[in-house]
């Protein structure tokens, strides 16, 4: 019987704590398997990041090289140079000093070197070298995919949460990049994110740089009925009954998204087997979900003593309703003023990740902050 927690949150999941999408998955391989790119959106908390690395893994399985590289961690040309080469570095199946020698030719500006630590293993760096044209460095660092491949060695790259490349000397960034891959016919490109109406514009408005660049992809929240069997099959290998009725208790509050689902369900495990209980109730849900909502107050507070007065009041609106808010009758019972300052509001809201919206409906994007906005303000 298993003694270790069945559900897992907060990082990748893979193996058994994966379950579903696979439609999704398949469409992603079958897409980048055919050399063509592919633009995956979702909001935060969907997965995303696990069926990614799960399809990585996948066509790593069948020869493709693929490479990774999440974009909030690159804030200038600069440090997206160094993240982006160490990380074709590290994929390419040659021995890192032959990979470092090969790039050294490959790309001007630089001089890459790799160094051991004292357990042996390689990391990769470079130095600048002063004069040279940085422009013509970053196009030869984008380039270097396409330099390293071959018909029989084709690879697949994944730029995660790729609105951010917004950020990165404007539109010039995104001209030059979208220039470069253009002209890859040995890579395939794999866009995701979670800043959805950012990433729609990015590839369906015909003004961008990467308009129709790729085929453009959204997930879903997972069928409820996947997720109750899931539920019962997890809860099950550690000899725990979960009746439909109470799993499916577990989705309503935690709004049906998959992130939330594995945390409840974690606390509810614990709980349970703290307590010796073979048979999860609703109060259980209740208990959790109390234990969560504690654990996370002060980071709910910080939220929220962030926003101006009349943002907590948008806020309060929004834990009620999220289809009616720029309405005169929402602006009257919440006593919100101008449509245009809510919209305001709203804007922020979405820019900080707070909420979702999904064609003209919002939600927050963490159903427990919403719970405690509705105690606290």
């Amino acid at each position: 019987m298993l003694k270790t927690n069945p559900f897992k949150f907060g990082s990748i999941v893979s193996g058994d704590y994966f379950y579903n999408r696979e439609d999704e998955l398949l469409r992603i391989k079958q897409t980048l398997r055919g050399g063509n790119n592919i633009t995956l959106y979702a909001p935060r908390r969907y997965g995303k990041s696990s069926l990614v690395n799960k399809a990585l893994n996948e066509l790593e399985n069948e020869g493709f090289i693929t490479v990774y590289i999440d974009f909030m961690s690159v804030y200038s040309r600069d440090t997206f140079i160094k993240k982006y080469s160490s990380a074709i570095t590290s994929s390419e199946p040659a021995s890192i000093e032959k990979t470092v020698s090969k790039i050294s030719q490959l790309i001007s500006g630089i001089v890459p070197s790799v160094s051991f630590d004292p357990a042996g293993i390689p990391s990769f760096s470079f130095s600048w070298i002063e004069g040279q044209n940085k422009e013509k460095t970053l196009a030869d660092v984008i380039d270097l995919p396409q330099k390293l491949s071959s018909d029989k060695k084709k690879w697949i790259v994944a730029f995660d949460e790729f609105q951010e490349v917004t950020k990165l000397n404007g539109e010039n960034f995104e001209k030059l990049l979208r220039s470069c891959i253009q002209h890859h016919d040995n890579v395939a490109y794999l866009f995701l994110g979670s800043k959805t109406h950012i990433l729609k514009d990015m590839f369906s408005n015909k003004n961008k740089a990467f308009y129709n660049a790729a085929s453009v992809m959204s997930i879903g929240k997972i069928a409820k009925e996947k997720s109750i069997d899931y539920l019962k099959s997890r809860f099950a290998l550690s000899g725990i009954v979960i009746k439909e009725t109470v799993a499916e208790y577990i989705l309503d509050a935690s709004n049906n998204i998959t992130y939330f689902i594995q945390f409840i369900a974690f606390e509810i495990w614990q709980l349970a087997t703290l307590n010796g209980e073979k048979e999860i109730k609703k109060g259980d849900v209740d208990h959790a979900i109390e234990n969560i909502i504690v654990l996370k107050s002060d980071f709910y507070w910080e939220i929220i003593n962030r926003q101006t007065s009349y943002r907590k009041k948008v806020l309060h609106a929004l834990s009620y309703t999220g289809t009616e808010l720029l309405s005169s009758k929402a602006s009257k019972k919440y006593d919100l003023g101008a449509s245009s300052t809510t919209q305001k509001a709203l804007d922020s809201f979405l820019e900080d990740g707070i909420i979702e919206r999904t064609e003209s409906v919002y939600e927050y994007s963490d159903p427990f902050f919403r719970m405690f906005v509705t105690r606290n303000i």
